[in-house]
């Protein structure tokens, strides 16, 4: 869907048909300008509109899921400008986190990252990344 009267310009907000189905009335791409936004992915499988099983199985499927939207729109991680990641126990989540993005990126370079950690997220979950792309002109 494209919203041309968008104050900042022309919006293209999108739901990649290779990913899960939004569990709530929001967009999971909103492209404007040289800038995308990446709604919080989590670890749900696309072809079963399923969280995953498992802490490492699902947070590789949350960075599966970011690199499935950023490709959607032609572009790739390396176009991240900066992730947020929200996680429900800072203690058990962030080296799982550390370690699956480790395995996305290699030895980096990464991308700026601020975690926090917060009480609860969507269906109980314990992991969410969203993301801010830039697409070079």
């Amino acid at each position: 869907m494209t919203y041309d009267a968008h104050p900042t310009g022309r919006v293209t907000y999108s739901n990649p048909p290779d990913l899960f189905d939004p569990t709530g009335p929001w967009s999971i791409v909103a492209s404007g300008g040289p800038f995308v936004f990446l709604a919080g992915m989590r670890g749900i499988d696309p072809e079963t509109n399923a969280l995953v099983v498992g802490d490492t199985a699902r947070t590789r499927q949350v960075f599966t899921n970011l690199q499935r939207a950023a490709r959607s729109v032609g572009l790739d991680l390396d176009s991240i400008m900066r992730l947020t990641v929200y996680v429900t126990d800072m203690a058990a989540h962030r080296p799982l986190v550390n370690q699956i993005q480790q395995e996305f990126w290699g030895n980096g370079p990464y991308p700026p990252r601020t975690i926090l950690e917060v009480s609860g997220l969507n269906q109980e979950d314990f992991v969410e990344v969203e993301a801010t792309l830039y697409r070079a002109a």
